[in-house]
């Protein structure tokens, strides 16, 4: 049942919104709390964003596992992003804000997030509109 259209439907969806949340942040002037929240809703949105692409693969047949380990080269492959430098570096940063919290990373995964992941999860939401 992982592959049905609606779960793909809601899983797009979650990642949309995560993303809404991701901008309306970004559209703040940063300080220490913002960047808090950009940090937090970044973590967020590459969650959804690998599950909506995880849910998309399995409905187009592919038997993958569901981890973003697996997730983003099968994305790659399929030509889901095209970008697979940009979203190691997603993974990347992801895993640093999961594992510790250090003023000079947060300044660092912050401006990560209004340089690049912002752009690679538009392009994604883009891909999975277009997709279904």
């Amino acid at each position: 049942m992982t592959g049905t259209p609606e779960r793909f439907r809601l899983a797009r969806e979650q990642f949309g919104r995560a993303l809404g949340r991701l901008h309306a942040v970004l559209a703040r002037p940063e300080d220490d709390v913002v960047r808090d929240a950009i940090i937090q809703r970044f973590e967020f949105t590459f969650e959804m964003a690998w599950k909506a692409l995880y849910r998309l693969l399995r409905q187009r047949g592919s038997d993958i596992n569901e981890s973003a380990f697996e997730v983003v080269p099968a994305a790659f492959s399929q030509k889901l992003i095209t970008d697979a430098a940009g979203w190691g570096d997603l993974r990347k940063y992801r895993n640093l804000t999961s594992h510790t919290y250090d003023e000079k990373v947060a300044i660092e995964v912050a401006a990560f997030v209004r340089a690049d992941a912002v752009r690679l999860f538009d392009e994604l939401e883009r891909t999975l509109s277009e997709a279904g």
